[in-house]
């Protein structure tokens, strides 16, 4: 199942995998990748299927490879693709393992690790603009059909990443999501991020590893605080604080708190464009309600067949804002009802919230400290369908909690 990433006309049978899976021992080996390199492992990562049983050949356009936010490949990035295979098929995990009889006999405290080649090759194509790869056959116990010691993550998330360095801090985090905290010493982080000898004088560390990965990780579902802890006159360990989900709850959680997402994703739409319109809706361009709109307006101009590509035609009405008036005619509709009182009692009163906004406003909650609910479900039901609330969808699609006296 192979799909572009960065395409945003995927076709509707090949939909984007949403959520990659590592072995802990690889989210926790050593080894460094380049800004680019680490697009190509995620493109690589999406395109495993659960129950693959064996690596294949995978063709990925360099656009996907390229691309940051959907931005287009430059003649620059052909020149420097020869050079990036090169880099690629060098790269080697340093993979520690277990070892019982070690752990016996604490005389010898050297630990056992393999070191593995992560690719087996990677081949460029000039005339099809994409690069041919394939994982090393060894990396196969960290990738394929896992069934216990491995994390998860969503690749809407990960594509939000831009520092390699980040990348890897949110797989480590990611892991520990249970719990909450991650403690790591300092020079363990360095050696997981190919760093040791490098950024001596902590403050630079801090400035370009652990600060730049607190701006980027602060705009997925894995913010995080973190504490120094000192011994002596320097910097032992890092202390890295974050919300903690329950196994399973943070899957529940997304879902709950990205439901235009989720449209998205059904409609076919690439992770990258998706990331792209969370962009728009961070900086207050287009609302949460406005893309759900849009994908169900365009599902409808599909099914009449006046539609070619539904996820080009979404992404091109949120981008462009095609459906603007079409969308607030739609509200004005929606609430019109509740701004007529009703004959018989002139003093009724009705409370509403849009749905789709509730699940920014419990996170929010649950930052600080506001709210005592384990999951969004719960603090839905106790504050709102509890206290008289109930879910109405208004004629535009749009879905309300609402109340009446």
């Amino acid at each position: 199942m192979q799909t572009n990433l960065f395409d945003p006309t995927p076709t509707p049978e090949l939909p984007v995998s949403k959520i990659v899976v590592q072995h802990n021992a690889l989210v926790n080996a050593r080894f460094d990748l380049s800004t680019v390199e680490m697009r190509l492992f995620m493109a690589m990562l999406s395109r495993i299927g659960r129950d693959d049983s064996e690596f294949r050949e995978m063709r990925i356009p360099l656009t996907e490879v390229v691309a940051l936010s959907g931005r287009r490949p430059s003649s620059k990035d052909y020149q420097q693709v020869a050079g990036m295979c090169n880099q690629l098929v060098s790269r080697i995990l340093h993979i520690e393992r277990p070892n019982p009889a070690r752990r016996a006999n604490r005389k010898n405290s050297d630990p056992d690790f393999d070191k593995i080649p992560l690719m087996a090759y990677a081949k460029y194509r000039g005339e099809e603009g994409a690069l041919h790869v394939r994982f090393n056959d060894e990396v196969m116990p960290y990738l394929l059909q896992l069934q216990r010691n491995f994390t998860k993550a969503q690749v809407v998330q990960l594509l939000k990443l831009k520092s390699p360095h980040s990348y890897r801090i949110y797989w480590l985090l990611k892991e520990y999501s249970a719990f909450g905290t991650r403690t790591i010493g300092v020079d363990q982080l360095k050696a997981l991020l190919n760093l040791e000898g490098q950024y001596k004088q902590f403050p630079l560390f801090r400035l370009r590893v652990l600060d730049r990965a607190q701006l980027e990780l602060a705009k997925t579902d894995l913010p995080f605080e973190y504490d120094l802890i000192r011994q002596g006159k320097g910097v032992a360990e890092i202390k890295f604080r974050f919300t903690s989900l329950a196994a399973g709850e943070g899957e529940a959680l997304l879902a709950a708190s990205s439901a235009w997402e989720e449209a998205l994703l059904q409609a076919g739409v690439a992770a990258a464009s998706i990331v792209a319109v969370g962009e728009l809706i961070e900086r207050g361009e287009v609302e949460p309600g406005y893309v759900q709109y849009v994908v169900q307006h365009q599902r409808s101009k599909s099914n009449e067949g006046k539609i070619k590509s539904l996820a080009g035609a979404i992404v091109s009405a949120i981008t462009k804002k095609h459906l603007t008036a079409e969308y607030k005619e739609a509200q004005k509709r929606s609430i019109a009802p509740a701004r007529k009182p009703a004959p018989a009692r002139q003093d009724s009163k009705e409370v509403r919230y849009r749905l789709d906004e509730l699940p920014a406003i419990y996170q929010t909650m649950v930052r600080k400290n506001l709210t005592t609910a384990s999951s969004f479900e719960e603090h839905f039901q106790s504050v709102y369908l509890d206290q008289g609330f109930v879910v109405e969808t208004d004629g535009g699609g749009v879905q309300w909690a609402v109340k009446r006296d």
